[in-house]
């Protein structure tokens, strides 16, 4: 496992973790310095153990959100104040030259966003009083409370997504995976929260059978051209559906398959279902089911690393066994938190937050299961791989 600290323990900043490789790690950095807000983009070499500026950016607006992505080549920032307006802004990871800089004017306010690749960006927006009217109308032709849009970087204009399965999402259903160097869409459509779609299954009487959750996979080199030709039905290929007496909910990738975890509501079956990324081929990963006799337990899923874990409560300890892509067996102190990931299938991490009507302090601690030491930090934190970064 390796630590790596990138807080700024000398300047008050906001620093926002944009990625981790096996050798950079990519932020950004935001501090007011002499009057002035500004953004620093960084880049944190892991072997010499130094960092440098690629870019800086004076911001006007000290409210301005940022939404960052970071592709191959490119990082792509994304900035908005709620308004109907925002820019982006795409930056070399190498050399941090600007590439674009774009600023884009909508109909109703910015809701989200997501970046697909390195120049094309699904926004979404909401009503507003300035184009209330607008909205109004839009609603009654279409049925949508949101205005899904996609923009192109290269060709500086975007384009009115008209397919009802994108426009009813949120942008973290929209998720990009290579497969044999060609960039794919996979498209996750819920049907609401999992709590409301076991209410459908309880209700089915009166709702019947056809309340689905679907999962579509698509080229996104397909979708770009379908949106950008209108088309109101986009070359979406359905890869799983489970209707009212089941659901199905997206459980991270790795480099061979997609996880989804499905549920049969009739007799409570849970179980994790592995989709080949090269095939198509579906396969039972591993069923989340206790056994007569076995403790009561949870599930924790870790969808960033497509790991799941049991996780039993005891008097003053979690108890934590790996089930999916992990063998860890150990156990540490309720007073670290609750658990958050573990490197190595050795080190658990563990995530404690102290709060008051005034201020609120976010701990996390590393324990080691062989040793049984441990360390605590007051941070924010992330895991990729065997790499635990604080910032």
């Amino acid at each position: 496992m390796t630590v790596v600290d990138i807080r700024n323990a000398v300047t008050d900043s906001n620093v926002e973790l944009i990625e981790i490789s096996e050798d950079t790690i990519y932020y950004a950095e935001e501090k007011t310095e002499e009057g002035h807000y500004n953004l620093f983009l960084l880049k944190y070499d892991r072997a010499s153990k130094t960092e440098r500026i690629l870019s800086s950016f004076f911001l006007k607006d000290p409210t301005m959100v940022l939404h960052f992505f970071s592709f191959q080549s490119d990082i792509l920032a994304v900035m908005e104040n709620g308004g109907s307006c925002a820019g982006i802004l795409r930056v070399d990871k190498e050399t941090g030259k600007e590439k674009n800089r774009e600023e884009i004017h909508f109909v109703g306010n910015f809701a989200d966003c997501k970046a697909l690749d390195e120049s094309r960006v699904v926004f979404y927006t909401s009503e507003n009083e300035l184009h209330k009217k607008l909205f109004e109308d839009y609603k009654k032709l279409s049925g949508f409370n949101r205005i899904a849009y996609l923009f192109d970087l290269e060709e500086g204009r975007y384009y009115y997504i008209r397919d009802k399965r994108i426009c009813n999402l949120s942008s973290d259903k929209l998720i990009t995976y290579d497969l044999n160097g060609q960039t794919q869409l996979l498209v996750l459509e819920p049907y609401g929260s999992e709590e409301e779609k076991e209410h459908c299954y309880r209700n089915r009487r009166w709702l019947g059978d056809h309340v689905c959750d679907n999962v579509w996979v698509c080229p996104l080199i397909d979708f770009v051209v379908a949106v950008g030709t209108d088309e109101t039905h986009l070359p979406l290929e359905l890869l799983l559906s489970a209707g009212t007496q089941g659901m199905v909910r997206y459980a991270g990738m790795d480099e061979e398959n997609l996880y989804f975890r499905a549920k049969y509501f009739p007799n409570n079956d849970q179980r994790v279902c592995a989709v080949s990324r090269q095939t198509g081929k579906k396969a039972v990963a591993a069923e989340l089911n206790l056994k007569e006799g076995e403790e009561p337990a949870g599930f924790f899923i870790e969808t960033s690393a497509a790991r799941i874990y049991r996780v039993t409560e005891h008097e003053d300890s979690y108890e934590i066994d790996g089930v999916l892509n992990s063998s860890v067996r150990g156990q540490y102190s309720k007073e670290l938190g609750q658990f958050v990931s573990c490197v190595e299938d050795r080190f658990l991490v563990a995530k404690y937050v102290i709060s008051d009507e005034k201020d609120s302090f976010v701990f996390y601690s590393i324990y080691d299961i062989e040793t049984k030491k441990q360390q605590s930090y007051e941070c924010r934190c992330a895991v990729k791989g065997n790499t635990v970064v604080l910032y």
